[in-house]
């Protein structure tokens, strides 16, 4: 399963004291035509870049979608806090040659 790659991850305490939950998401990002490999990695290393605390990057996949067009699965977990994945999949949007940011699945843990 997906998710077990940031399962094991502690998570942080709420200012009450209590123990706050976490959001696991698969976020797709798609490009803005079919891209050369090169491209592709510079996308992986800006994604890498823009995954910072309090989220977590859990893997970064490339998958094929359909003749030669091809996506990248990012799985991150981000605090379950309001606003959540907002700001990340803002940020992402934002990454050169990429044309599109889907929130594909998100599961709490």
């Amino acid at each position: 399963m997906w998710c077990t790659c940031v399962r094991n991850a502690g998570s942080e305490a709420r200012k009450d004291g209590a123990a706050m939950g976490e959001v696991i998401a698969l976020i797709r990002l798609m490009p803005d035509g079919v891209i050369s490999d090169k491209d592709m990695n510079c996308i992986s290393e800006e994604v890498k870049k823009a995954v910072v605390k309090p989220a977590r990057l859990g893997r970064v996949e490339v998958k094929q979608i359909a003749f030669g067009l091809r996506g990248l699965d990012v799985t991150v977990a981000v605090p379950d806090t309001e606003g959540g994945l907002d700001p990340l999949v803002e940020k992402l949007g934002k990454i050169k040659n990429v044309d599109n940011v889907e929130v594909v699945d998100v599961g709490r843990i």
